[in-house]
């Protein structure tokens, strides 16, 4: 070991035995406990029961958590060096996997069992793409040796080519406002929830004593996934009805949900990611200042699942 204290630049951050070019992570693993109580035989000196034995005893499996802030670069989004989709960059789709994230790891300390409980990221014109994440983790950390993150061919200054295209209830936002809606930044995220699901056998086991790591869940269910896009232009929906939707029509025949769909290009003009949310207009305002141009803010909320 090099020495007791780790310097960030010597720290190596890998999940599911994937390089990322981290800028932050904070990883925490705690027991959930309640205090057990067992009495004895009445005493008549107290007019009561003694207490034979007290002290804490877990009501869960150990749990953790793992927030990371990071850096996406053109390869992030490639597999085999083919142009990939945000949908599987972190399996978030649908018929997402149940399987745990394995192999991980963050400075001195490597774990299993983890799953994907949040997803972020945000772009503009001239920035890097900044992403976010966030896992649940269950089971115990090993201690393992110092390794330095492997710098590699990725270009992260890719995001200062990047574009986008909106798309309202199935036509261009553009269409909607004369085809002159420009976009300056752009928001997306993408929450799982989760159920934890244990066996009785499975905390009967030896393992719960013998183990730092305990009983880890039989099954972690995927219950539901929401995907929320939010972007900044210079202009705002118009016919925005109680629905969240766009009627340009006096019929509510043919309303098709809102969407927001946008693409990312290399420095090559190659497009190399979509993501897309398509459901209900959230929230959407308007505003215009002295000396500023007018800008316009809409979200649009997605259940995936």
């Amino acid at each position: 070991m090099s020495g007791p204290f780790l310097r960030f630049e010597d720290g190596k951050i890998a999940l599911g035995g994937k390089d990322l070019l981290v800028q932050s992570a904070s990883l925490s693993i705690a027991p959930t406990l309640e205090v057990e109580r067992v009495y004895g035989d009445y005493d008549t000196n107290i007019a009561g029961a003694k207490t034979d034995f007290v002290n804490f005893a877990p009501t869960q499996n150990l749990r953790g958590q793992l927030e990371i802030s990071f850096l996406i670069s053109a390869e992030t989004f490639a597999q085999g060096g083919t142009p990939n989709t945000i949908d599987r960059l972190f399996e978030i789709k649908a018929g997402m996997s149940e399987q745990p994230i394995n192999q991980n790891i963050v400075g001195r300390y490597s774990f299993d069992n983890m799953y994907l409980k949040s997803f972020g990221f945000d772009f503009a014109p001239f920035q890097t793409i900044r992403a976010t994440a966030s896992y649940d983790i269950f089971g115990s950390v090993n201690k393992t040796i110092d390794r330095r993150f492997q710098v590699t061919q990725a270009n992260f200054a890719h995001a200062l080519k990047s574009f986008g295209e909106m798309q309202a209830s199935g036509s261009t936002m553009d269409t909607a406002v004369s085809r002159a809606f420009e976009i300056t930044s752009l928001k997306y995220n993408i929450v799982v929830g989760r159920k934890v699901h244990n066996t009785i056998r499975g905390s009967e086991h030896t393992s719960v004593n013998t183990s730092a790591n305990g009983v880890v869940p039989a099954r972690v269910s995927v219950e539901n996934i929401e995907s929320e896009m939010s972007v900044e232009g210079n202009e705002m929906m118009p016919l925005l009805n109680a629905y969240g939707d766009r009627q340009a029509v006096g019929s509510p025949d043919g309303i098709a949900d809102s969407k927001i769909e946008a693409f990312l290009y290399d420095m090559n003009k190659n497009k190399i990611a979509r993501f897309a949310s398509q459901g209900k207009v959230q929230t959407q305002s308007y505003s215009v200042g002295e000396g500023q141009y007018a800008k316009g803010s809409i979200t649009i909320k997605e259940i995936i699942k």
